[in-house]
């Protein structure tokens, strides 16, 4: 009996420490996934299997500029929030969870710098902000480029 009794607690503190062990490993990952960035255009992308941590991109922002938000949560929670220092936020979203997301245009109400954050807990989804080109800046891209000459072969 008292073999028996032996073998069952033994059996229950194996148990409790591969599930402790998982647990442990799961919370462990920081970051496993891909993350863009770039300051020309703004951009800042994050596509994440597993993020346990705070990520954040600034960028120099005109008034007036527009730019496209967009994310899904399809894992854990994730709060989202973008703003400029010392500024009350122009776009949050708190405690997001599986299959909520976002797809919308911000306009900049003035200029400076805006930081767009992150913070996750055990969450699985992909985050887009970037800057949205107006009619303007397309036409005064096109233009550059209609007055590019074309290069000479020698």
């Amino acid at each position: 009996m008292k073999k028996k009794g032996f073998l069952i607690v033994s059996t229950a503190i194996v148990l409790m420490i591969i599930v402790l062990n998982c647990y442990i490993m799961q919370n462990q990952v920081r970051f496993d996934g891909d993350r863009v960035c770039s300051k020309n255009p703004n951009r800042f992308y994050l596509n994440f299997n597993m993020m346990n941590t705070d990520d954040s991109e600034t960028m120099v922002l005109n008034e007036g500029e527009t730019l496209h938000v967009s994310w899904q949560i399809d894992g854990g929670k994730a709060d989202v929030m973008i703003a400029m220092a010392d500024e009350a936020p122009i776009y949050r979203a708190d405690n997001c969870g599986k299959g909520e997301n976002a797809d919308f245009d911000l306009t900049i109400p003035k200029t400076g710098e805006y930081t767009t954050s992150i913070s996750a807990y055990r969450a699985k989804g992909w985050l887009e902000v970037k800057e949205k080109k107006t009619n303007v800046q397309l036409e005064g891209k096109t233009m550059w480029q209609a007055q590019q000459k074309p290069l000479q072969h020698l």
